[in-house]
């Protein structure tokens, strides 16, 4: 019998402890980090944007203020993304005060904490050097800059999913259950702000299950006859630690489905909004990013339940209401598979696409007014090229990123399902970060051996992705954000202000129906009814069931003492079947017409 051949591929050993030198120039990296996290906080620190919250924010800032009056469970079934996320802001306010400013500050602070992740990530799977290089992007990606000012839960989902993978890694090299266990908590923490993250936790426990004791990788275990006992012995000692991931994960969101179980009797393991935001990716008129009709921009829980019972006739809980838009995005998807298949591909290229979508604030208007954000390297154009490339190379020379791979691919296929912004695909960056971190240092030692063949197959290859990921696909104005700085200049007093920015928003966006109803109501408070009437009209025409525009409309009538076409407005407003608050409101305005009716009848 001929004698065993041993596995010829490259085997990439672990770094071991980082030395002195290395924790200095690590520190110097989080230092970087932080300042400028801190210089951008200080740029914006005067912004109307910031100087108030809205949408998302505004909830979990709400949520927290609950929190701290002793309301720690909400009295429905968790909706929006992050159960945990107020808890934190409870925690900041608890200390600090209230106030906006002291979170976005800790929220620097665990943004630049992430950097060291990251470098540790880097240095684990691709050498010492590339994490130094993938540290260093880290600390210049703008998004990562960018969020830290957001009161919104993705820093801290960032530093959660990047942990999770350094402990995991650790455990795969130990064996060790502590570490396993660890690395599920850190997941199941990273699933309460993003539940899309859910996904890798079988995902893992099957790539830690699989790893061969000798660092090579994915293997799965084999028993030859003088073996196969001791190999059950190793097989088991493999399930504990696959086994404690798992588990550990569910524990940790497990009081989130106890509470939204215990508060409407459905099995919902973190939030509600899954069926929503599945519709909102899956519909005829999905673009692929978030989108939705003008009435369901106020309040999506409440606008989403509101629809649905509607539409069945009677009350739902959330995971009815859930299920609901569930059952309506499958149906699309049934019924139109080409249409479905092609927005599919859509998404895929919206996520590798150079651009940043937004759903909140828009980074680019923001870089208006903050320097820092206009860093030329820190940008996804820059990183996911790079990345890729790096990957790639990583596997073809037997690096540690099989993970990587494996918690990529996850995490793409857990979004590609809904919509795609630039926030929810922000999870793969740590992945791409270490990926450009290893093509850089490979590119630079190819240059230093003169290698020209490998040099130009490393750039063909490079400009390859960068033009694919560079290709314009998608762009977005700032209307949005001039209908949102209105919004914010109107609740401050400034009407003239809030009307200007509208009309910039109209300007950039003729078809922005939030915009135009907005226009319409500061019109309204400046007694400009005729001009109103107009904005109110094109935001009907564009949508008739907009029933804020038709009330809007019969105030404008009514400020021109047209009652008779006000009464007729509202009550046709009524037959939308609005939301109670709302059709008490138009009852309200109904009534106040009959008070102010004269003898003689309407006009």
């Amino acid at each position: 019998m001929g004698r065993r051949q041993r596995d010829p591929r490259p085997v990439h050993e672990p770094p071991g402890r980082a030395s002195s030198g290395e924790w200095i120039a690590a520190a110097v990296l989080v230092a970087v980090a932080l300042a400028l996290r801190l210089v951008f906080l200080a740029q914006v620190s005067d912004h109307v944007l910031f100087s108030s919250l809205t949408g998302d924010p505004a909830a979990y800032h709400a949520r927290a203020m609950e929190i701290l009056a002793g309301n720690a469970v909400p009295p429905h079934a968790y909706f929006h993304s992050s159960p945990l996320y107020p808890f934190f802001l409870a925690i900041v306010a608890r200390f600090a005060g209230p106030g906006y400013h002291a979170a976005r500050v800790v929220q620097a602070v665990i943004g630049s904490a992430s950097v060291l992740l990251v470098w540790q990530l880097g240095r684990v799977t691709v050498g010492r050097r590339a994490g130094l290089v993938a540290g260093l992007l880290a600390a210049l990606y703008v998004p990562f800059i960018f969020f830290v000012a957001e009161t919104l839960e993705i820093t801290i989902v960032i530093a959660f999913a990047t942990a999770m993978l350094i402990a995991l890694l650790g455990a795969a090299e130990t064996g060790s259950v502590g570490r396993a266990a660890a690395a599920g908590v850190l997941l199941g923490l990273a699933s309460l702000g993003k539940p899309n993250l859910l996904l890798f936790a079988p995902v893992g426990s099957v790539w830690l299950y699989l790893q061969d004791p000798r660092g090579r990788g994915l293997r799965p275990p084999r028993a030859t006859r003088r073996g196969r006992g001791a190999a059950g012995r190793h097989g088991r000692r493999r399930v504990l630690p696959a086994a404690a991931f798992f588990v550990a994960c569910g524990l940790t969101i497990l009081p989130a489905t106890v509470h939204n179980y215990r508060a409407e009797g459905d099995l919902i393991p973190v939030s509600s909004n899954g069926g929503i935001n599945l519709w909102i990716g899956n519909n005829p008129r999905s673009p692929g990013i978030f989108n939705v009709p003008p009435e369901m921009r106020f309040d999506l829980r409440v606008a989403s339940k509101a629809v649905a019972e509607r539409a069945v006739g009677r009350e739902m809980t959330s995971g009815e209401v859930s299920r609901f838009w569930t059952r309506e995005a499958l149906r699309f998807v049934r019924e139109r598979p080409g249409a479905a298949l092609a927005l599919t591909g859509r998404k895929l290229a919206l996520f590798w696409n150079h651009y940043e979508i937004p759903n909140h604030y828009h980074s680019y208007y923001v870089a208006l007014a903050a320097p820092v954000l206009r860093i030329p390297v820190g940008t996804f154009a820059v990183v996911a090229p790079l990345g890729l490339m790096g990957i790639a190379l990583a596997l073809a020379r037997g690096r540690r990123v099989g993970l990587l791979v494996a918690f990529g691919i996850t995490f793409m296929l857990s979004v590609l399902p809904f919509f795609v912004t630039g926030r929810y695909r922000l999870a793969i960056a740590p992945v791409l970060l270490v990926g450009a971190g290893y093509a850089v240092t490979a590119l630079v030692e190819t240059v230093r051996r003169r290698d020209r063949r490998a040099l130009a197959l490393g750039a063909g290859g490079l400009a390859l992705l960068a033009v694919a990921v560079n290709v314009r696909i998608f762009e977005m104005g700032f209307a949005h954000m001039h209908n949102t700085v209105g919004a914010l200049l109107g609740e401050g007093g400034d009407t003239e202000g809030a009307a200007t920015e509208f009309r910039r928003a109209i300007k950039d966006n003729p078809r922005d129906l939030s915009a135009r109803y907005n226009l319409g109501t500061a019109l309204l408070e400046l007694g400009q009814w005729e001009e109103a009437a107009v904005q109110f009209m094109v935001a009907t025409e564009g949508h008739p069931r907009y029933h804020e525009a038709w009330i809007g409309l019969g105030k404008a009538r009514a400020g021109q003492g047209r009652t008779a076409d006000a009464r007729e407005l509202w009550e046709r407003a009524l037959a939308l079947d609005p939301p109670p608050a709302v059709a008490a409101e138009v009852d309200s305005l109904i009534g106040t017409l009959e008070d102010a009716r004269p003898a003689g009848g309407d006009r």
